[in-house]
């Protein structure tokens, strides 16, 4: 698993890093996450979102191997 400060969780949460995935849920996590990034947002709301889908992954670790292992190339 990713270190929660990797860059990567950031481009994930703004869309940046487009990861693509099977698994609904996730689908609409990321979905609602990008939406709210497409405008301007108070400070310290990245952080936050990065926490939620950090661990939204942890929780999920099991289901969600194949997309970690994309991820974290």
């Amino acid at each position: 698993m990713l270190d929660k400060n990797n860059r990567k969780w950031r481009d994930l949460a703004t869309g940046k890093l487009e990861l693509k995935t099977d698994n609904f849920g996730l689908q609409m996590f990321l979905k609602r996450s990008v939406t709210r990034f497409a405008a301007p947002q108070p400070p310290g709301e990245l952080e936050k979102a990065v926490e939620e889908l950090y661990n939204f992954f942890v929780k999920y670790e099991r289901i969600l191997g194949k997309e970690l292992a994309v991820i974290s190339k």
